[in-house]
């Protein structure tokens, strides 16, 4: 090797550890930042020229070392791991949370709500069975009703207004613009746009050359796990495909289709779709595609389930079941009827002036089909006239029966509705009371909030131990880059004096030749 090239590659040698260096200083600078993927240079041996087997003339045709690229420490396995596990996080804490206010909800059905309005009415039936013709204790009763039936309405208020703030009311579908999950896809559809924008800058850049690009790549792709599981597959020239469940996203650096949602019906309040980006419909319902995710949790918590996760709409649906059941049977008794036996109320005998019983034929609920928590309410004219309460039950076909006005039997069926078996628990035959329907379902939604709850504390560590296994795989490690440093300063410092003892021998035969 002549002196030449031995001053020749010490010289380049020192330029590949100043660059080498320059990174370890751009990862230490960078350390603090989110998402930033470590940077590494490397090295490769200089293009040689080959004289056969003149060993001699080889060595002379040895040209060192340069570095061929930056590259980044990325790894495709461990970051599609960390999205998985973010997305499954962020699904169990958007679902905790709203667990949390359906359950807040709940406590509206316990024993200062809903419950507490059961007892007070068949107290008050109770109560005027001791004196059917007290204008006082029929007013009472009449209050009773009101309350149960607000307490349904103000149940019933609650849940929808929940509904709306995070997918809209479905008759009324231009609310949904205004829901939480009409943000989401927006924000999901907005970083689409800026992934297929990365994509292509990588590409025309090359990978080698856009290690910043990559790394708010990254950072991207983690943020939109956050909304929706997804796959991602990594191309040979840097770009990235996308897919959600079968769903083709990004394909490179083109953007294939984007997300919209939609209003559904009672059953299902929201509906994701699949559009292509001139708003040609490619998925009409997309809501199987959708898994995990903030977006996934929140289409699982207001559609109706199969799995029995109780829902917004499911809640809601067993509270109509309770008030339209608890209607009707009110209802039925107040307006009973059985051949000559039937219930009745109270009237005035038109020629003597004195309380009489007469046939109940006003409804204590009014009317519909079906009656809902919401549409619960208690009849006008029983309001404007507490002796239409049928509190007698008595056979029309017995002389006098209408002067019979201290016969309390229908009233006390009235009461006794509370032991009634009139409700189900799992879907079959009725098995539980009214007060015992509410307790039942109040204790589920607390179990189910309890485990939900215990199940975004297992995702949450999951994704803790992923992100940090990912940090320590691709995030700067101060000790890593001080030895590297260390390192690549006594490369160069050994390089400086091969370089230095070249020149003085350089410099001595140019002397000793003059």
């Amino acid at each position: 090797m002549t002196i030449g090239q031995t001053m020749n590659i010490s010289r380049e040698s020192m330029n590949n550890y100043q660059h080498a260096l320059a990174v370890v200083s751009h990862n230490i600078a960078n350390m603090n930042v989110d998402g930033y993927i470590k940077l590494r240079a490397d090295f490769a041996t200089n293009p040689t020229y080959s004289y056969g087997n003149n060993v001699y003339a080889n060595i002379r045709g040895l040209n060192g070392a340069q570095i061929s690229q930056i590259t980044s420490y990325a790894n495709n396995a461990a970051a599609n791991s960390a999205r998985g596990a973010n997305s499954d996080a962020q699904y169990y804490y958007t679902l905790d949370s709203l667990m949390t206010r359906l359950g807040d909800i709940t406590d509206e059905l316990g024993e200062n709500g809903l419950q507490a309005s059961f007892e007070e009415f068949f107290s008050a039936a109770q109560n005027l069975s001791a004196n059917p013709t007290d204008p006082s204790a029929r007013r009472i009763y009449i209050e009773s009703a009101q309350s149960v039936a607000m307490k349904f309405n103000s149940i019933a208020n609650s849940l929808d207004n929940l509904q709306e703030e995070l997918v809209g009311n479905w008759q009324q579908g231009a609310t949904i613009e205004n829901s939480e999950i009409y943000m989401s896809v927006q924000d999901f559809n907005q970083g689409l746009e800026r992934l297929a924008e990365l994509n292509k800058q990588i590409v025309i850049q090359g990978a080698n050359n856009s290690t910043g690009l990559m790394n708010e790549r990254e950072n991207l792709l983690n943020n939109l796990s956050a909304y929706v599981d997804l796959d991602v597959e990594y191309n040979k020239n840097g770009s990235v495909d996308v897919k959600m469940g079968d769903v083709k996203l990004i394909s490179g650096a083109d953007q294939l289709v984007q997300l919209n949602v939609t209003a559904g019906d009672a059953q299902t309040p929201a509906i994701v779709q699949v559009e292509k980006l001139d708003g040609t419909l490619v998925l009409s319902n997309a809501n199987s595609e959708v898994q995990g995710g903030q977006i996934g949790a929140i289409l699982d918590m207001v559609n109706t389930s199969d799995d029995g996760l109780i829902t917004i709409s499911g809640m809601r649906g067993k509270i109509d079941e309770l008030a339209n059941t608890f209607a009707q049977e009110v209802n039925n008794t107040q307006t009973y009827t059985n051949g000559t036996v039937g219930a009745m109320a109270l009237g005035t005998d038109p020629n003597t002036g004195e309380q009489i019983l007469v046939p109940s034929t006003e409804p204590i609920f009014n009317l519909g089909n079906p009656i809902t928590a919401d549409s619960i309410s208690v009849n006008q004219n029983v309001i404007d006239d507490p002796n239409l309460i049928a509190t007698a039950r008595v056979d029309t076909a017995v002389d006098g029966w209408e002067k019979n006005v201290g016969n309390t039997d229908n009233i006390v069926a009235t009461a006794q509705l509370r032991d009634k078996i009139t409700m189900s628990t799992f879907g079959g035959a009725n098995n539980v009371t009214f007060e015992g329907f509410l307790t039942y379902f109040a204790g589920e939604v607390g179990l189910q909030q309890s485990d939900i709850k215990g199940k975004f504390d297992t995702a949450n560590a999951l994704n803790e131990s992923e992100q940090t296994n990912l940090q320590s795989i691709t995030g700067v490690n101060l000790d890593e880059e001080l030895a590297d440093m260390i390192k690549y300063q006594r490369g160069y410092e050994a390089s400086a004096r091969v370089f230095n003892t070249a020149n003085e021998i350089y410099q001595l035969l140019v002397t000793l030749g003059e």
